[in-house]
Order: C-alpha cells, then sequence, then structure tokens
C-alpha cells in the first residue's frame, strides 16, 4: 500500500493536462459525481490518497449588494464537475472517499471562486467558503481553494518551418499560479491562510 495522487480534469476546462499521467482521471458532461466517485476509489486500488487535485470550472451569478446599491457577478456558487455539479446537494457524495484519503491528505480545488463568499449571510447559496467546509468535513482531508478567478492555459500550439505552419498540437491545461487569497479548510470546520501555495497542476 502506497500514498498516491491523483488528478481529475473536467472536459470543459480541457481534453488532458499539459503534463499527463497515466492516472488522470478526465471527466464530461455525461459522469455523475457517484461515478467519479467510483472511478477514484478504481484508480486507487489498495493504495492511499495523499492528494487529489480536481481541476473545474467553479459557477458564479449576479450578486445584489443593497448596502453599496450595486449587483456584481460573484463566486461561490459550486463546481461545474461532472454531470450533477458540486454543490450543497451533491457534496456529500465525496464521503465515500473518506476511507481512501492518507492522513494530512490536501484536497486541491482548481476552479474559479470556489472559496468566495457571495452570500448575504442568511443562507448557504453563494457561500463557497461554507461549501469547501463541508467537502473537507465529509472527506477528512484538508481542501485548498482560493477566492478569486482563476487563470489558466489550453492552447493549441502551432509547429512552423519557414514562417509556415507544418502541423499544430494541442498543448493541454496549464493551472499556472493561484490567484487571489488561497484558504485551506480543515476537517475539524477551522480556515486558514496558505500564503505559499505553489505552482498549480499542469
Amino acid at each position: 500500500m502506497a500514498n498516491i495522487e491523483l488528478r481529475v480534469l473536467d472536459t470543459r476546462i480541457g481534453a488532458r493536462f499539459k503534463r499527463p499521467r497515466p492516472s488522470d482521471i478526465i471527466v464530461g458532461t455525461t459522469t455523475p459525481l457517484s461515478s467519479l466517485v467510483t472511478r477514484i476509489g478504481a484508480a486507487l486500488g489498495s493504495n492511499k490518497l495523499s492528494r487529489l487535485s480536481i481541476c473545474c470550472h467553479g459557477y458564479e451569478a449576479g450578486v445584489a449588494d443593497e448596502r453599496a446599491a450595486m449587483s456584481y457577478m460573484g463566486g461561490g456558487f459550486g463546481l461545474q464537475l461532472g454531470s450533477t455539479d458540486l454543490t450543497w446537494s451533491t457534496v456529500s457524495d465525496f464521503a465515500a472517499l473518506a476511507p481512501n484519503f492518507a492522513a494530512r491528505a490536501m484536497l486541491d480545488v482548481y476552479a474559479c471562486a470556489a472559496a468566495a463568499d457571495s452570500s448575504d449571510g442568511t443562507g448557504f447559496t453563494g457561500n463557497g467558503r461554507a461549501l469547501m467546509r463541508e467537502l473537507a468535513g465529509h472527506t477528512g482531508a484538508t481542501v485548498r481553494a482560493s477566492d478569486s478567478i482563476q487563470t489558466y492555459t489550453a492552447g493549441v500550439v502551432a509547429r512552423t518551418f519557414l514562417g509556415i505552419t507544418y502541423a499544430t498540437e494541442y498543448e493541454g491545461v496549464d493551472f499556472g499560479e493561484w490567484e487571489g487569497a488561497v484558504w485551506l479548510f480543515h476537517p475539524d470546520g477551522s480556515r486558514s491562510r496558505d500564503r505559499s501555495p505553489g505552482r498549480g497542476v499542469a
């Protein structure tokens, strides 16, 4: 038995990582979260997860700020992951993975404003911080996520000779550096700032 890392990529971000691994799990619009959890368990076998990286889009929505008399687009409304998304309605699906995480394991969420709090303080809608805390509680892993928009590259590279393109190649997803404030949500419900999160997946 060994501690290993797995990476999950939603196809709405890209078809593969820039530096793909055989163990990468690619999910699309027809993959429910329950199937993703099953695939992660199958990929692990008898091993434990030391790190699970999830790369997908984060949802945002219009938010009315009555005190400032303005509206804006805010994050924290869940993750566009598979066919059923990761929201308050589906986050408990990840509880099935709790026995698979090693001690002090990390769950990195590479998504825009996953940890943003756009709620009005009266409920859970738009409260990404609470959702990430819930994810940590269900899995027993420390969840790392940002409260800001994230940038990544996933372009097509042209191969040229004497200025003439003779081939193109899909470069794959490179998450690059984290943007904004990056937070650590611990299984005990506490939260702390990660001031040196390092580079993202590629």
